[in-house]
C-alpha cells in the first residue's frame, strides 16, 4: 500500500499533449492513507527537477539530507499547483519517503495552492 509522504515513480499524463502521452517522474503521495488502501486511484503532485521556481509558495524544494531519504537523486521541486489523481497502475515503484518536517511544507503548499 502506498502511504501519505511516499516518494514514488509514476507515468504522470501531460497536460500540454491533452494527457495523451505520459512522462515517467517522482511525485508524492498527498492522499489520505485511508483513500490510498480503499481506492484505486491516488492524489499526487509531480515532482521536476526545474527548480527554477522554487520560491513560490505553492512549491516545495526537496534538497540537502531530504534528497537521499526522497530516494531521489538531484535537487527538485514538489508541484503542489499540480496536483493530479491517478490510477494506481501508473506508479512504477516506491522511491522513498518524506520527512514529517517535509510533509509539513507540503501541507502548506497544498494550503496556498488551493488557498486555504
Amino acid at each position: 500500500m502506498h502511504k501519505r509522504g511516499d516518494v514514488v515513480l509514476c507515468q504522470v499524463p501531460m497536460p500540454s499533449v491533452n494527457l495523451r502521452q505520459f512522462k515517467l517522474r517522482p511525485a508524492v503521495v498527498v492522499s489520505t492513507d485511508i483513500n490510498n488502501l480503499r481506492l484505486s486511484d491516488i492524489m499526487i503532485p509531480p515532482c521536476t527537477s526545474n527548480v527554477s521556481r522554487k520560491n513560490q509558495p505553492t512549491q516545495f524544494l526537496i534538497e540537502g539530507d531530504e534528497i537521499a531519504i526522497a530516494g531521489i537523486s538531484v535537487p527538485s521541486v514538489v508541484k503542489c499547483e499540480s496536483i493530479l489523481t491517478i490510477p494506481k497502475t501508473l506508479i512504477t515503484r516506491h522511491l522513498g519517503q518524506l520527512s514529517n518536517l517535509g510533509m509539513k511544507a507540503i501541507e502548506t503548499c497544498l494550503r496556498n495552492a488551493f488557498q486555504l
